[in-house]
């Protein structure tokens, strides 16, 4: 099941703008809904959502992250094979491949986060990665982020709708 979004969604539009899949719809000042077919769980539209209307899967309350507070991927140059994966799969153009290898690499190109700002951590660049782990998602202390739920806030559960 996927991420919904509560009646309490006030329709600012802010989820929708930030989803890396474009699985948000709703007009301006109206209730917004989660295609559940197309959302990937990634809790991207909760970290923005400004009245924490967003629900994940099992009825916890996702939260707004300050943008300094937001994990982002994160590049393993001693890992990263060149591939461009990632590159091609990242919905904002925040990860590009550069020229910039260290002499004793084996590869011509590297991944690099060229977009922080942009990233939403949706976690597509790690899954496409795969078994590589040249790219995890990291909050800024440098902990992987498992999921976007800010480790500070208390879950408010709700029902999950059926």
């Amino acid at each position: 099941m996927a991420y919904f979004i509560a009646e309490e969604c006030v329709g600012c539009t802010i989820c929708a703008k930030n989803c890396p899949v474009g699985c948000i719809v709703g007009v301006t000042k109206q209730l917004h809904i989660i295609n559940p077919d197309e959302c990937i769980n990634c809790g991207a539209c909760g970290s923005y959502c400004p009245v924490d209307c967003i629900y994940d899967a099992t009825g916890d309350q996702t939260f707004k992250i300050k943008p300094k507070e937001r994990p982002i991927a994160v590049v393993d140059d001693a890992k990263c094979t060149g591939c461009e994966a990632c590159v091609f799969v990242c919905p904002f153009d925040c990860l590009e491949m550069t020229n910039d290898v260290p002499e004793t690499s084996e590869v011509f190109k590297l991944a690099k986060m060229v977009a922080p700002k942009a990233c939403v951590a949706c976690k597509l660049c790690e899954d496409v990665c795969g078994d590589k782990q040249a790219i995890q998602v990291r909050w800024p202390d440098g902990e992987y982020a498992e999921s976007l739920q800010p480790r500070d806030k208390a879950k408010a559960p709700v029902p999950v709708p059926v």
